[in-house]
């Protein structure tokens, strides 16, 4: 199960999903910082770029540039597709696991069924041979 999280998708994903944000917050930070704007430090425009991306968005803190509103729907709509994306990456990664797990007992009972089925062959195939013996007799 936290194999899904050392997975090379899900840390792309991880790594891609932060640098946009870091990205947006900034170029939010130099939009908003010398206008009347509660985003004027970094740290709010961190806050803001956070609650924005998870979906939260408390509206505590909200840009009232142009660009900075721009970003933001840009920020929501990425925050809504990565958080689509993991939970869609995870559960086929658990179900991948739990499938394999359900198959791999009845790939064993084929491979059984397999081998008597093998035997059975061979012996007809000798049962057959002993009647062709008897009927040239």
């Amino acid at each position: 199960m936290l194999r899904a999280f050392f997975h090379p998708t899900f840390i792309y994903l991880t790594f891609a999903g932060n640098v946009l944000l870091l990205l947006a917050v900034t170029a939010v930070y130099f939009l908003e910082k010398d206008v009347p704007s509660p985003m004027n430090s970094y740290f709010n425009c961190l806050w803001w770029g956070i609650s924005t991306i998870t979906t939260v968005a408390y509206g505590d803190l909200l840009p009232v540039t142009l660009g900075g509103r721009i970003i933001a729907i840009g920020l929501m709509y990425t925050g809504t597709v990565l958080f689509i994306t993991f939970t869609g990456f995870l559960v086929s990664v658990w179900m991948k696991e739990e499938v394999e797990a359900e198959i791999r007992p009845l790939e064993n009972e084929m491979l059984e069924e397999e081998k008597e089925t093998a035997q059975i062959e061979e012996k007809l195939g000798q049962i057959l041979e002993r009647l062709d013996r008897l009927e040239k007799k």
